[in-house]
């Protein structure tokens, strides 16, 4: 049994889960790569603000507010090296959020079959 469970029609068409590995903190997080809506090099911040006691920011991207989220629950304080904007969808509905990374790869790939994909794409599909 597989550990991804896609539909047939997407599944044999792919060998490979592509991966962005970004580095926050020192500490590596990976996405998958259909979640990835952009990477933005050297962000400003528009603003600051709190939610549940943690400082985060908020960066305009067009028409688009994205918050700047800690993906280890920190505050954000300082404007990072680069800014990994993600999709997420529920129904019929879309966001973007995003994480913050000293250093990005985006060009990483894993076997369909390795036993951390589902790991990885468990909160994007």
């Amino acid at each position: 049994m597989r550990d991804l469970e896609l539909p047939d029609a997407i599944a044999s068409l792919i060998d490979e889960l592509q991966v962005v590995q970004v580095t926050w903190l020192g500490i590596p997080l990976q996405l998958p790569k259909f979640a990835v809506y952009s990477i933005v090099p050297n962000p400003v911040f528009d603003r600051h603000f709190y939610r549940n006691g943690r400082r985060m920011a908020m960066v305009r991207l067009g028409r688009y507010e994205v918050p700047v989220i800690d993906p280890f629950r920190g505050h954000i304080d300082q404007p990072p090296k680069y800014l990994v904007i993600i999709t997420h969808s529920k129904e019929n509905r879309f966001g973007l959020y995003a994480y913050p990374a000293d250093h990005v790869e985006d060009n990483v790939q894993v076997p369909k079959y390795h036993r951390s994909v589902r790991r990885i794409v468990q909160d994007f599909i």
